[in-house]
């Protein structure tokens, strides 16, 4: 069993030692705009609304990522850091494919592509660099002294597309997971290890690499639904500095405190 106290404790202990490459991982990630992604939008200084034909904006305005999931600091969009920018666009194309294509078939097009190649961004390029962030943090955890190199580690490997397929497929199943509401709540959590389990595991088989995380999380969805919303504060101060304490400070803090809810989960497990 994990307190919640004490893997905060572990988590800020590491990430000071290293202060700035944890900063630096997470700052690239929400740069990316793969995780954090309210940072992201600060960093930008954008909204996540594509800039497209008229008629195109006027059927999917109402389908942003605040409108969906909540606000962009909530404790759902934390949860959803890997999966909102995918759910929220294939909500998006399903919402105004109908009245586009109808319209002008040059504008579905155009949807349809920005469409494909945010899929291939998401898998290839942010799902890859999410779960090197994971290999990071473990390894910071280990000694304190990771290097920047660690991050793009996934993409050295020769398991690149089995990881870039497992991670798809947890997308794919929480996606399905969604039209139950309750169900997929639960998923979020039941499926939060994977990418973890990846970075050590790289060559996992995807069915036990779902069995396993399903076996970790095991009675302590409901304790790191808890450790989620002990951020709320940091979120909170997040968004009245700018960004500036999340990308500086709370991101990373997060990160290496999950990083030892996780290793702790592994040990009872194994």
């Amino acid at each position: 069993m994990w307190n919640r106290q004490e893997v905060k404790k572990e988590g800020k202990k590491h990430f000071r030692k290293n202060y700035w490459p944890c900063v630096i991982v997470c700052f690239l990630l929400a740069f990316l705009g793969c995780e954090y992604t309210s940072s992201a939008n600060i960093i930008h200084g954008y909204d996540n609304d594509f800039t497209v034909p008229e008629n195109v904006i006027h059927s999917t305005a109402h389908l942003t990522n605040t409108e969906i999931l909540g606000t962009e600091d909530s404790i759902l969009t934390t949860a959803l850091d890997g999966i909102d920018g995918i759910i929220s666009s294939i909500i998006a194309l399903i919402g105004s494919i109908q009245d586009v294509i109808l319209d002008n078939y040059t504008n579905a097009f155009i949807l349809g592509l920005i469409f494909m190649i945010e899929m291939v961004y998401i898998f290839a390029i942010c799902n890859p660099l999410i779960v090197g962030s994971r290999n990071f943090y473990i390894k910071n955890h280990e000694n304190s002294t990771a290097k920047l190199s660690e991050l793009v580690k996934p993409f050295k490997n020769k398991n690149i597309l089995n990881i870039i397929k497992i991670m798809f497929l947890q997308t794919l199943y929480l996606f399905f997971w969604l039209f139950t509401i309750i169900g997929f709540f639960v998923k979020i959590y039941e499926y939060r290890m994977i990418s973890y389990i990846l970075a050590e595991n790289p060559n996992i088989k995807a069915k036990e690499a779902f069995s396993k995380t399903k076996q970790m999380m095991k009675g302590y969805k409901w304790e790191l639904f808890k450790f989620d919303l002990s951020y709320l504060g940091w979120q909170i101060l997040n968004i009245i500095t700018l960004g500036f304490s999340g990308i500086l400070y709370s991101n990373p803090y997060k990160s290496a405190a999950t990083t030892e809810i996780y290793l702790k989960l592994k040990e009872s497990t194994n």
